[in-house]
């Protein structure tokens, strides 16, 4: 018997995605569908009966269990009532996350168990790899944030007045301010820019350590949205795509020279887009009311390498890609970190990450909290 896992629907797992990964979803309680819509968490009774029936299941073994940040829901205070009867069986990991950051973290944690992990090497897997997760919000529109208390009406007006779209982010459990965009053009740049920068630092600590990159993945969580999360992967992948590392100081998004493909700059990098449906009838997670259409995938079909230069036969130096629109970084506003624009220190040949992104419909949680034209990217290294 093994370690069982269990996550609420916060962290925005499909029930396809939880059941091949071997994790238990429990609903967090949402209103019904409509611009009022309210969510409440777990209460301490539910959760000592899910825990009972995974103990049960997994003959005594263990729970871990992946809860909302304890600033955004009272469930993880329940979650440790619960988990008081069962000496010690049952351990509440102290997120300060929410979305796929807990999702992955489930994911992995699993991964762990099935594997015959113990419960503390399960914790400590989930545990890990929240610790350099990191998940951004872009709000299109304020007002269910607003409703939801995580805003103040001050703050509302504020940045309606000055037309501001606000780039959320998680700090400590707790939503904070990460950048201010006047568009949602620039904002969708920005986002691309987090996740350059999660590529490139992985890549800068792989090479320092003088071993492979850990795999990034990068979820895009939408509200209504499917075009603008398209749209928003495609950008990232191109820019990845076109992320290098040259002596001479090539800052990441930038163009790759011939000589720097020929030294092998992309090394090992590669892309996978996962499109995750949206349809609520089979999701009691709450995916929107506008499921992800499957589209052929493409140039982004999965397992699609990017060599050299080169995405499928695609020329990335100084070309578009059909049907995209170039990212010009100068028209961007200032990066997340400094460490976006520079160089990675090292040898001549850096392996870059491989890169995994999925886009999938937000659940009912965080569609209700950030309403419609929402985008969620959470990214996690592997």
């Amino acid at each position: 018997m093994n370690v069982q896992v269990v996550t609420d629907s916060a962290s925005s797992l499909t029930p396809e995605m939880a059941q091949a990964a071997g994790v238990t979803i429990v609903d967090l309680h949402t209103s019904e569908d409509g611009p009022e819509q309210t969510t409440a968490g777990l209460g301490a009774l539910e959760l000592t009966a899910a825990y009972a029936r995974l103990l049960e299941r997994g003959g005594d073994s263990g729970v871990v269990a992946i809860h909302i940040s304890k600033e955004l829901s009272a469930t993880w205070s329940n979650a440790n009532t619960a988990a008081g009867i069962f000496d010690g069986l049952v351990e509440v990991l102290d997120t300060d996350s929410v979305a796929m950051c807990n999702g992955f973290a489930a994911m992995k944690a699993a991964e762990v168990a099935q594997a015959g992990g113990s419960l503390e090497e399960v914790a400590r897997a989930a545990k890990d790899l929240i610790a350099e997760s990191s998940m951004y919000l872009y709000l299109h529109r304020l007002d269910s944030m607003r409703k939801g208390g995580r805003l103040s009406p001050g703050q509302t007006l504020l940045s309606t007045a000055l037309a501001i779209k606000p780039i959320l982010r998680l700090a400590d459990g707790k939503i904070a301010l990460a950048a201010k965009t006047r568009t949602q053009r620039k904002a969708m740049e920005k986002l691309v820019e987090i996740v350059l920068d999660v590529v490139a630092t992985e890549a800068r600590r792989a090479a320092a350590a003088n071993e492979e990159p850990r795999q990034v993945r990068v979820a895009v969580q939408q509200v209504d949205a499917e075009d603008v999360a398209e749209n928003l992967i495609a950008s990232m992948e191109k820019r990845v795509a076109e992320l290098h590392v040259s002596p001479q100081g090539s800052e990441p998004g930038g163009e790759a020279s011939d000589a720097d493909a020929a030294l092998g700059h992309f090394a090992g990098l590669k892309s996978v887009v996962t499109r995750i449906p949206g349809d609520k009838s089979a999701n009691p997670l709450g995916a929107s009311d506008k499921p992800v259409k499957e589209k052929s995938l493409g140039r982004r079909a999965a397992g699609n390498k990017l060599a050299g230069s080169k995405l499928a036969g695609s020329k990335l130096s100084g070309e578009k890609l059909a049907g995209e629109k170039s990212v010009d970084a100068k028209t961007t506003d200032a990066p997340v970190t400094d460490e976006t624009s520079e160089d990675i220190a090292g040898a001549a040949t850096v392996a870059l990450p491989e890169v995994e992104f999925m886009i999938l419909a937000a659940s009912d949680v965080l569609a209700a909290h950030s309403g419609p034209g929402a985008i969620a990217v959470s990214t996690v290294l592997w």
